[in-house]
């Protein structure tokens, strides 16, 4: 009975790893979908007056990830948004996750800090502009909540 015991609770152990792979990798792949969309469709205009709506409108967000015509959420439940952020950085976007788990954070920080300038987790710079990740402010700031907002400011050098 004991040795069941330890075989069910190493079987668990190993599906809630493999559970936890698979919702990192697909968070990656839907967050490198939407900055590839926003790069090919808004970056030659500068990202000039994008909002969340058009990006909604336009598909550059995923439509399974749409709740309404105007905005989405990831599937932690969290918003998506994704703007025009030219006044703080000309000719860039942000795009935000709110909601991401502070466990599944640096993975997704790890998995998509390639595509952007800048990456912003609860407020502040784990990747200053055009810089690298600091893997110590990541740490600190992926671990500050049980929930944060990852951000990804996107666009031309």
């Amino acid at each position: 009975m004991v040795i069941g015991g330890i075989v069910v609770s190493v079987g668990i152990a190993q599906y809630q790893d493999a559970d936890r792979a698979a919702t990192v990798q697909s968070t990656v792949a839907e967050v490198n979908a939407i900055i590839g969309n926003a790069k090919q469709n808004y970056g030659q205009y500068a990202y000039n007056a994008l909002t969340t709506s058009v990006a909604v409108g336009s598909r550059v967000i995923p439509e399974h990830l749409q709740v309404s015509n105007a905005a989405a959420n990831n599937k932690f439940g969290g918003a998506i948004n994704l703007v025009d952020h030219g006044a703080t950085t000309q000719g860039t976007a942000l795009l935000t996750y709110a909601g991401v788990p502070r466990d599944l954070c640096s993975s997704l920080v790890n998995g998509t800090h390639g595509l952007a300038r800048r990456v912003i987790v609860a407020g502040a710079d784990v990747k200053p502009l055009d810089g690298a990740v600091d893997v110590g402010a990541m740490n600190a700031q992926c671990t500050s909540a049980s929930a944060v907002s990852v951000a990804w400011v996107l666009g031309r050098t």
